[in-house]
């Protein structure tokens, strides 16, 4: 059996608060769809006038009754705010919280189509609502043309309600379960008699961002005597920051400078050196001349995407299979999750027993990201209690121990008896980490000063399992 849409459960983190404390483990508190003010509280006009930024973290949770992996994860923003403030969206950790956020989270977001699409095309212009998302390189693109626009709303219906086209209209009504949801005759209304639907006319891709590397490209040659170098440049643009390796002879001896990501070049006789990312221009000035007849040469990676303003023009390894009109089309750059699934690590223990942690039982219902110390009360006897959720219970190395999660009715993990083996006494101990199946992702709401009121606001945000 494959992992269902009503398998996935979107829950807020434990601390949710405009603090460093915000996010932390996973929580049981649901994020309704469609709901207003479902995981963001409603920004008020001080907050609009002077502007804010602020954080809030949300789980994915795979709660397949069987157990099953939730294979191949992406997450991504398909349709940008139709109001002033712009969202994004990051991976987090099970255990992180807003004061741990720094700048390794990468950004991801959505935007419209800028420029039509031909199938058989290799990039696409995206326009975004600020030219600060994070697009890089060998990344999943996705692009999506189920909206449709100039659709008849019946009276009533409000952005973001579930919608049923009844043969005339769009009326208010739920898909009858949560797999049926956004797909025809079913939709969510956007606002601006514009509907979100999978129907036979849209088109959904998958593409992959260009990573091409380039090796041994000639820029100059010694002579000997010359130690300024300027005027040549890469033969491919833009240049990805922090790919660039220049090499060089001098008195016979080969060196590799490279740049430090932000567009200074330095290396062992380099006095001074710049590569300018966007143009490919490579000026360098050595302490010692390159030895004559002997190349200088540059190895680097062609970033993917370029920005003009707020548009961003992405190439991708794959064509495009369909065409693509701007006025129904929306892109989003993925975050790649990989695999939800339960998990155990960082087994430890203090006396001569042994365990064998393959056994161990996880649920992905049950199973929680905590730290469990078993401690022996006797030769057979233990206690066990989480450094988060305390004391859940007492068991036996002689029969099973399955202890129950209170908040949901499953197991924690379930140690059966054959786990265990040597001797244990009084005072040893097992230490286990579990790990629940669920992704944690942030997100992000940018409120400029000044931002207008803007009452039916929200965004769109998909996942992709395999």
């Amino acid at each position: 059996m494959a992992v269902a849409k009503s398998d996935i459960s979107w829950v807020k983190s434990g601390t949710v608060t405009d603090t460093s404390a915000n996010g932390g483990r996973k929580s049981y508190n649901t994020v309704p769809n469609r709901m207003k003010f479902n995981l963001f509280p409603r920004v008020t006009r001080p907050e609009r006038t002077v502007g804010i930024t602020r954080y809030r973290k949300e789980f994915l949770w795979n709660k397949n009754a069987s157990l099953e992996t939730a294979f191949s994860v992406l997450a991504y923003l398909l349709l940008p705010s139709p109001a002033g403030d712009r969202f994004y969206i990051a991976a987090g950790t099970q255990v992180d919280a807003q004061g741990d956020i720094d700048s390794t989270y990468n950004w991801a977001g959505g935007g419209a189509l800028n420029s039509a699409i031909t199938a058989g095309a290799q990039a696409v212009s995206i326009m975004f609502k600020a030219n600060d998302y994070y697009i890089d390189n060998a990344k999943t693109l996705v692009i999506n043309s189920h909206f449709l626009i100039s659709q008849t709303i019946d009276a009533g219906v409000k952005a973001f309600d579930a919608v049923y086209y009844d043969g005339s209209k769009w009326i208010r009504q739920p898909a009858p379960t949560s797999d049926t949801e956004d797909v025809s005759p079913y939709g969510t209304y956007l606002g601006s008699n514009k509907v979100f639907s999978y129907n036979s006319g849209g088109s959904l891709e998958y593409l992959t961002t260009q990573n091409n590397g380039y090796t041994n490209e000639r820029l100059y040659s010694g002579t000997g005597s010359q130690t300024v170098f300027t005027g040549q440049s890469t033969d491919h643009t833009p240049v990805k920051a922090g790919t660039v390796s220049v090499k060089y002879t001098i008195g016979a001896q080969n060196y590799t400078a490279t740049d430090n990501g932000n567009g200074a070049i330095t290396g062992t006789n380099i006095s001074s050196g710049t590569i300018n990312y966007e143009t490919g221009a490579v000026v360098v000035t050595f302490s010692a001349a390159p030895d004559t007849s002997t190349n200088i040469t540059i190895d680097y990676t062609e970033r993917c995407y370029s920005w003009s303003g707020n548009v961003a023009t992405i190439k991708t390894v794959e064509q495009f299979a369909s065409n693509y009109a701007t006025a129904n089309t929306y892109c989003g750059v993925a975050i790649t999750i990989g695999d939800v699934k339960t998990s155990l690590s960082n087994k430890s223990i203090t006396g001569s027993g042994t365990f064998d942690e393959t056994k161990v039982v996880l649920d992905n219902v049950g199973t929680v990201e905590d730290t469990f110390t078993l401690t022996f009360t006797s030769a057979t006897a233990f206690n066990c209690v989480g450094t988060l959720e305390g004391s859940i219970g007492t068991g036996s190395i002689n029969s099973s121990f399955t202890p129950t999660n209170a908040n949901t009715g499953q197991k924690y993990f379930q140690i059966p008896a054959n786990a265990w083996g040597g001797t244990w006494a009084t005072g040893n101990t097992l230490q286990i980490k579990t790990h629940p199946a669920a992704a944690a992702l942030w997100l992000k709401e940018v409120v400029p000063s000044g931002t207008s009121a803007y009452s039916e606001n929200g965004t769109l945000m998909e996942i992709y399992v395999e």
